[in-house]
């Protein structure tokens, strides 16, 4: 009886005191670092940054930096420390984080963390919600990452995957063929651990399951949004106006830098643009475009065509990643924050830049005021008709782990490759998208064609051979985790 009153005693005294902070998230365009000053300013705290490539020196155009003179004064920490050449691992940033919270909390100031790495975000502020890794280095690995296999990293990607299909068929199953990144990482863990990764999210799984989702402070969050139709053109603008500041001079120098051999690009392929700082919009955006210009013999018209063409790579691949900022909040934040009891989620409409001092800078600091001094706060979903709509739970919204255990592949038979194989779809959005693309739908009228020669065939042809077996034009082969585990052994 002592025990379980000292376990509730305990438990008690951690919601009591458990460490309170703001966090702000959204995509690029909308005011996250402008509103982490503001918050700072009326409730005496100081910013985190959780933007995993503003954690480099230098380099403040392609990362976004918030200018000095606009963070009036307020302390930025984890931001501009790391090296080029270095990776900041998640395990790292958690713990940096958590130690810098922990610090302002002592303090009696507001920690407010303000970025958009999605995966930094979730680990902060939830329990297991990262595979424990007990080979993590005390000190920052610069690429590439020495717990990367040398026999691994001479492995084509084909080779990669199938070795990942005998060891952990379901995120095989779960990877693109041509995804070396996620492959190795998913090859990384089994080795470091002796054990699938599928099999460690299913325990993370049924440990959220049984115990809720743990948070590890108490938090408030605000989501800044912008109707798409609106936020398109301030990216593209941003991007004119990165490029008007200097944003070459940052890309010509790194690449000075990698040809001197003072700084070496992580991985083979496209990998090396999905590691570290690499990853950055812009650097392999105008990679054409200065291969170009060193090898000095494209004409000023013809580079002036390549420019531009990379820009609007830059400007096409910035919209892709603001769209997908709000798909994970929606798809993988969203239902987390749903099962937390210590988690407040509230979505501020930055959609108009003249009322955003009203709609978002008032809102906020009043909603954090509440929070900071323990007060009741408003219902997310009174803030208007956007935070109504976007915040609603969708019956369809799974969480992550149960997004990964159950990831399918499709097979279409009515469409092929150019090998002559039929077509693999990879998870349930594309192929929704195929099946309603317009070279399904001509391959689905070709092959009904087809059936209907062959019919007329043998109505007209008494003597023909037997009848021609036929599959429905809409015919799909699903390929599940078990059944590609159970294809395996």
């Amino acid at each position: 009886m002592l025990f379980f009153f000292l376990l509730l005693c305990k438990y008690f005294f951690f919601i009591l005191f458990m460490r309170r902070i703001a966090t702000i998230i959204g995509t690029t365009g909308v005011g996250k670092s402008q509103l982490g000053v503001e918050l700072c300013k009326a409730l005496h705290g100081q910013v985190i940054n959780a933007d995993s490539m503003q954690v480099y020196k230098g380099l403040d155009v392609i990362t976004n930096k918030m200018p000095i003179h606009e963070r009036q004064g307020i302390r930025h920490h984890l931001m501009d420390f790391l090296e080029p050449e270095e990776e900041y691992k998640v395990t790292e940033f958690k713990q940096d984080a958590t130690d810098c919270i922990e610090k302002l909390s002592n303090d009696q100031q507001f920690p407010v963390i303000v970025g958009g790495t999605n995966y930094y975000i979730q680990s902060l502020l939830w329990h297991n919600m990262l595979i424990k890794d007990n080979h993590i280095e005390q000190q920052r690995s610069p690429s590439p990452e020495p717990a990367t296999s040398p026999e691994l990293e001479n492995l084509d990607t084909n080779e990669l995957h199938a070795r990942l299909q005998k060891f952990d068929p379901i995120m095989a199953n779960r990877w693109h063929p041509s995804d070396r990144r996620k492959i190795m990482r998913s090859l990384q863990i089994y080795y470091q651990t002796g054990r699938p990764q599928s099999e460690i999210i299913k325990e993370q799984q049924e440990h959220h399951d049984t115990h809720g989702m743990q948070s590890r402070f108490k938090s408030l969050i605000f989501w800044l949004y912008a109707e798409p139709t609106k936020l398109n053109p301030r990216l593209d603008e941003r991007v004119d106006k990165m490029i008007e500041t200097g944003l070459f001079d940052e890309i010509k120098s790194l690449r000075n830098k990698v040809v001197e051999g003072n700084v070496q690009i992580p991985g083979q392929d496209l990998e090396k643009y999905q590691r570290g700082l690499w990853q950055a919009i812009g650097y392999k955006e105008f990679d054409p475009y200065f291969t170009a210009i060193e090898t000095n013999d494209t004409s000023e018209q013809e580079l002036e065509k390549i420019r531009k063409e990379c820009t609007e790579r830059m400007k096409s691949a910035t919209r892709r990643y603001a769209k997908r900022q709000v798909q994970w909040i929606r798809n993988k934040l969203l239902p987390i924050v749903n099962k937390s009891e210590d988690v407040d989620i509230f979505l501020l409409d930055a959609t108009d830049l003249d009322a955003w001092d009203s709609n978002v800078r008032n809102k906020a600091i009043d909603i954090a005021t509440a929070f900071w001094e323990n007060k009741p706060l408003p219902d997310a979903t009174s803030l208007g008709s956007v935070a109504a709509s976007l915040l609603s739970p969708s019956s369809k919204t799974m969480d992550s782990q149960t997004r990964v255990l159950t990831w399918q592949k499709h097979t279409c038979h009515t469409c092929r490759t150019q090998t002559g194989e039929p077509l693999i779809l990879h998870g349930d959005l594309e192929w929704k998208q195929h099946v309603t693309s317009r070279s399904h739908r001509k391959g689905l009228k070709r092959r009904s064609n087809d059936i209907e020669r062959a019919k007329r065939m043998k109505n007209n042809d008494s003597t023909a051979s037997p009848p021609l077996t036929t599959t429905t034009a809409e015919e799909t082969t699903v390929t599940s985790p078990s059944s590609s585990s159970s294809s395996s052994s």
